[in-house]
C-alpha cells in the first residue's frame, strides 16, 4: 500500500520545483517523490507522515497537520483507520524502542541517489525516515515527553473525528431526497448567505469535515445513510463531484438569490 491517495501530497515533482515554478499549498503538504517509483518503498508516504509527525513540525502544530491531511484526504474512513492502527502504535513503538547508537548505518551496497534517497537491492528509500534513525532521535534529543505529547493530539484527533455524534432527545429531519442534493443545497445555503458553516480556525476556510458532520448529524436519510466523504465531495464547491451537479442543477433552472438582495 502506498497510501498516495490518503494524504496531501504536492502534485508537482519535488525535482521539478524551483523558487520560479509553483510553491506548495502549504507548509503541512508533503512532497512529492513519485519520481522514483516503481522502486520506491510501498510504504514511503506513512513513513513520510510519520516523521513529519513526530520530528518536524511543532508539537503545537500537531492538530493542524492532521487537520489538513484529514480535509485533503480522498478517503478520511481510511486516513482515521491509519491514524489508528499505523500512527498510535508506531508512536508507542518509537517511545519504548528508542536507543542511542554511534553506528552511522548504512545499508547493503547502497547507492546514493538525489534528495538524500538511496538504493538498496533494487528498492529506494529514505534513510532519515526509517526506524533505526527515529529511535536515535527520540533518544539523543530526549524527546519521550514530546512524543507523548504528539501522540495525545494524534489520538484526540481521531476520538473527535471517529465518533459521528447522535442525540436520542432530539429529532432530525428526515431527507427524502438523494444525500447528494442536501449537500449541495446546503452548499448553496451557504454561498448565498443563508447559513454560517464551521470554519478552520488557522485560515478562516470552510471545515468541509466538520460541516459534513453537521449535515450528518441533523437529517435522517429514507435512503442509505450517506458517509462524510460523500457529504463532502457535495458540498464542497471545490470538487468535480460539485461542480457537475451545480451544471445539472443550473441547467434545470435553479436558483437562489442571495439572503442580502430579498431583504
Amino acid at each position: 500500500m502506498n497510501y498516495k491517495n490518503v494524504f496531501a501530497i504536492d502534485n508537482t515533482h519535488y525535482n521539478q520545483l524551483n523558487e520560479e515554478k509553483v510553491k506548495k499549498e502549504s507548509k503541512y503538504q508533503l512532497n512529492n517523490y513519485d519520481y522514483y517509483e516503481p522502486k520506491l518503498i510501498d510504504d514511503f508516504y506513512l513513513k513520510y507522515f510519520i516523521r513529519e509527525v513526530l520530528i518536524e513540525i511543532d508539537v503545537l502544530e500537531v492538530d493542524e497537520f492532521l487537520e489538513y491531511h484529514y480535509d485533503k484526504s480522498s478517503n478520511t474512513k481510511l486516513f482515521l483507520k491509519i491514524l489508528k492502527y499505523k500512527i498510535l502504535p508506531k508512536i508507542e513503538e518509537v517511545i519504548v524502542k528508542a536507543e542511542f547508537t554511534m553506528s552511522e548505518g548504512g545499508y547493503y551496497n547502497e547507492i546514493k541517489l538525489e534528495d538524500g534517497f538511496i538504493e538498496t537491492e533494487n528498492r529506494i528509500l529514505k534513510p532519515e525516515y526509517e526506524d533505526a534513525l527515529l529511535y536515535h532521535i527520540v533518544c539523543f534529543q530526549n524527546l519521550q515527553e514530546d512524543i507523548k505529547g504528539r501522540k495525545s493530539f494524534v489520538s484526540e484527533f481521531f476520538e473527535r473525528n471517529n465518533t459521528v455524534k447522535k442525540s436520542d432527545e432530539t429529532p432530525k429531519l428526515i431527507w427524502s431526497g438523494k444525500p447528494s442534493h442536501l449537500a449541495y443545497f446546503v452548499s448553496q445555503l451557504i454561498e448565498e448567505n443563508y447559513i454560517e458553516p464551521p470554519r478552520k480556525k488557522e485560515d478562516g476556510d470552510i471545515n468541509q469535515q466538520e460541516l459534513s458532520r453537521n449535515i450528518l448529524n441533523s437529517f435522517s436519510f429514507e435512503q442509505k445513510e450517506p458517509s462524510i466523504e460523500t457529504l463532502r465531495k457535495y458540498s464542497n464547491t471545490d470538487s468535480e463531484k460539485f461542480i457537475e451537479l451545480n451544471e445539472r442543477f443550473s441547467n434545470s433552472g435553479f436558483h437562489l438569490p442571495n439572503s442580502k438582495i430579498l431583504g
